[in-house]
């Protein structure tokens, strides 16, 4: 059968003076067949208004699904903040495996690396994608008497650049200054050791060394908790504890350690919570058009009620033991109109001042307001029997089928007007020889008896 959805008007073109009557007979036949089209298609409407509506009304819950979970990792053993006394000589960066402590550090000495510069010989380089530091094919670069072949893709200086900082396994850093004029240029090759202290750099060709040492690096000095002990690092990055890492931006006043804490920090906790007061709201917002005068697709469903009752079970959520038994204790206050406010000067007097009561209150989806969210959550969107989710199933099923019967009912449409043109035709041939037979011997008779007409009487 025809999988045409639109039904398409046929042309009556009789030959009989009645071809004007079966063209109506056609037209209301058809319109009298397409009236469950018209049902399906009206369905079909009402069903795609309510299926948009339950989708955008179950994105806002699962937005804020995800604003609960982002609670959950708000408060847990990562969230923690560095405090640095001294900015201008260290910074402090935290891993998930950090854990809290106070730190004394004393940065004596930044350290450098080891600078060398290409001795400007046997040739000038005046142009570094034509020209090279010699006419070699290939390097020998030693490093802290390691020796690594170097054998650029072209001859010139900018392919010997690109090839030793293809290789990070060596330990230097390649790049391209200009030691002369800009009208009389003098490209040299830079190499600069990765770590601090004092490396050899060495690069040769054919037995000539092509380098000329700057400056010779030394290590970062540094002591920390005030011990006398100074300790010598390769790096400006050092790790102070487990998760907890420090970058040495400058030396600190002798008997002035830059002072480091590592604390549980409340501030991810505030923003989570903000965000959730919006997430709550944007829900409370879309049920709110679905009631009144101007209601929404849902209005009078069993599903609104669901919804509410889920709001009321997160919003009224209480623990009986801890430091913070209710929302209201973290700054969520509940308004008038059924919205959620974040209280920042409420939240800094109590859940600030509390983290463990904060963290014990919030949860995760074991445990805590968490858990009772999510599992008031799921009674509209899990996968399995969410009431939103179990309508818009039962709502895409109902539009295949409305689809199907529209598409089958048309095409019993088109073949049914398709059989009674065909039909009439035949009629309106009949009819079109007996007019035509009907004229003839009228005239004959017009003749014979001389009555001067041919019409009919």
């Amino acid at each position: 059968m025809s999988t045409s959805s639109t039904v398409t008007p046929l042309t009556f073109n009789g030959q009989s003076t009645y071809s004007a009557d079966f063209q109506q007979i056609i037209n209301r036949a058809v319109q009298t067949q397409s009236i469950p089209l018209a049902e399906y298609s009206d369905q079909q409407t009402a069903d795609q208004t309510l299926l948009g509506t339950l989708q955008a009304v179950g994105q806002t819950v699962t937005q804020l699904q995800t604003a609960i979970e982002n609670l959950a990792s708000s408060v847990t053993s990562t969230a923690l903040a560095a405090n640095v006394s001294n900015t201008s000589a260290v910074s402090v960066s935290l891993a998930s495996n950090a854990n809290a402590g106070n730190y004394q550090l004393e940065v004596d000495k930044l350290g450098s690396a080891t600078q060398t510069i290409s001795t400007g010989s046997p040739q000038t380089v005046t142009d570094p994608t034509s020209q090279d530091l010699s006419t070699a094919s290939s390097y020998t670069l030693t490093v802290n008497g390691t020796a690594t072949t170097i054998t650029p893709t072209s001859n010139n200086l900018n392919s010997l650049v690109s090839t030793i900082n293809g290789n990070s396994a060596l330990g230097v850093t390649a790049s391209i200054v200009n030691v002369g004029s800009s009208s009389s240029p003098d490209y040299r090759l830079s190499l600069q050791a990765n770590q601090l202290g004092a490396t050899t750099i060495q690069l040769s060709a054919g037995g000539t060394n092509l380098l000329n040492t700057i400056s010779t690096g030394s290590p970062a000095l540094y002591k920390v908790d005030g011990l006398a002990q100074q300790i010598s690092s390769t790096s400006d990055t050092i790790q102070l504890a487990p998760g907890v890492t420090a970058t040495l931006l400058g030396t600190t006043p002798t008997g002035s350690p830059a002072s480091i804490s590592v604390a549980a920090s409340t501030s991810s906790a505030a923003t989570a919570l903000q965000q959730f007061a919006v997430a709550y709201n944007n829900v409370v917002s879309a049920l709110a058009t679905q009631h009144g005068q101007n209601a929404g697709a849902l209005s009078g469903q069993s599903l609104l009620i669901t919804a509410q009752q889920m709001l009321s079970q997160i919003n009224g959520y209480r623990t009986p033991t801890g430091g913070i038994q209710y929302l209201s204790a973290m700054g969520l206050d509940l308004n008038t109109q059924g919205q959620l406010t974040f209280n920042q000067s409420e939240f800094n007097t109590s859940a600030a001042s509390n983290f463990q009561g904060l963290s014990d209150f919030i949860g995760s989806d074991q445990s805590g307001f968490v858990q009772s969210a999510t599992n008031a959550l799921s009674n509209l969107i899990d996968p399995t029997y969410g009431g939103i989710t179990i309508q818009e199933n039962s709502l895409n099923q109902d539009l295949t089928s409305l689809a199907s019967k529209i598409s089958d009912t048309t095409s019993q449409i088109n073949l049914f007007q398709q059989n009674l043109v065909a039909q009439l035709s035949a009629s309106d041939a009949i009819i079109s020889v007996l007019q035509s037979q009907d004229t003839f011997f009228k005239g004959l008779f017009a003749i014979t008896y001389n009555t001067g007409s041919t019409s009919g009487g």
